[in-house]
């Protein structure tokens, strides 16, 4: 009588323990699935409203529609002072002339999850402030995500991921194809700095 008592209780531990372990290899297999992350693509863009001024060339800007030659991108803050000063640099060698007005520059912001739209307004969109952005403004949200350009396709790559985790204030040129050609992130405003982004960007235009 024991011995069958012995038998009956091993087949329900059997039983119970077959239960419990096989949600556990699922979770583990769901858990790993999910930790994969999709790759960045090497040619990437993205789509953001602007500030929407005359400037911004329409309240929603595609970045592919600039990929005619290669772009100057710089990452900014409202409150960041080397994004100021970036800002400034780039303004006034345009004004004098040592920028071409057909060279393509935006800004993006950064961080909107600590600042909002209306603060790059005041900081870089309105002409009468120190800081005012001659050029296209994105101000694309937390939760953008890039396009691969080979494909034409939305991934699902956070925009500051595929660019890198920028911090403020960097400048990037991005060639005509989408890919990163270069990256400074030099916090106070340098012209050697500018000039070789400059070089690199007319390297860019030789190439096409």
């Amino acid at each position: 009588m024991k011995n069958i008592a012995v038998l009956v209780l091993c087949v329900i531990s059997i039983i119970v323990l077959a239960g419990c372990t096989a949600p556990v290899e699922i979770e583990a297999m769901e858990s790993t699935e999910s930790s994969e992350t999709t790759p960045i693509p090497s040619k990437i863009s993205f789509t953001a409203p602007t500030l929407d001024r005359a400037e911004d060339l329409g309240s929603q800007h595609d970045l592919r529609n600039s990929f005619d030659g290669p772009i100057l991108m710089l990452w900014v803050a409202s409150g960041c002072s080397g994004c100021h000063d970036w800002t400034d640099l780039i303004r006034n060698e345009m004004n004098a002339g040592n920028i071409s007005n057909t060279t393509t520059i935006v800004s993006v912001h950064r961080y909107p999850e600590f600042e909002t739209t209306e603060d790059m307004e005041r900081r870089y969109g309105d002409n009468t402030s120190d800081h005012y952005a001659p050029w296209p403004v994105l101000v694309p949200d937390a939760s953008t995500t890039v396009i691969d350009r080979e494909t034409g396709r939305m991934t699902d790559v956070g925009l500051y991921a595929a660019f890198g985790e920028p911090v403020t204030p960097t400048l990037q040129v991005i060639d005509s194809e989408g890919g990163i050609a270069w990256t400074s992130s030099k916090y106070w405003a340098n012209t050697t700095v500018l000039e070789e982004a400059l070089n690199i960007m007319a390297q860019q235009d030789g190439i096409q």
